[in-house]
């Protein structure tokens, strides 16, 4: 059974990881995925890339930008402004997880 450590907690959304699996969960928006470390890396890289890509929406508030999930024919559709929403919302994320990992060490 998972026992969750919440990384980023929200009105718009959480990242929490399994204190015994390792597995991330992302709520964000209207979906919600749970993630392998190795797979929420990923992720996290093209919500960054998409994210910094220029003019790659179509407008600021259509749903133009596409996430591939892991998950064989599962796509993510989200406007400019949800994208760079939830760019912050993992980078505060990682930021806690990896300030977590530092004090682990501390206290081994």
């Amino acid at each position: 059974m998972c026992g969750f450590q919440y990384l980023y907690n929200g009105e718009d959304g959480y990242v929490v990881r399994c204190k015994n699996c390792g597995h991330y969960q992302i709520a964000f928006a209207s979906f919600m995925l749970t993630l392998s470390q190795s797979e929420f890396q990923s992720f996290c890289e093209l919500v960054k890339y998409k994210c910094n890509e220029p003019g790659y929406s179509l407008t600021e508030y259509s749903k133009s930008i596409i996430l591939q999930t892991p998950a064989q024919g599962v796509f993510i559709l989200l406007t400019k402004n949800e994208d760079s929403r939830l760019y912050q919302i993992l980078e505060e994320a990682d930021n806690e997880d990896k300030a977590l990992a530092l004090m682990s060490l501390f206290s081994s």
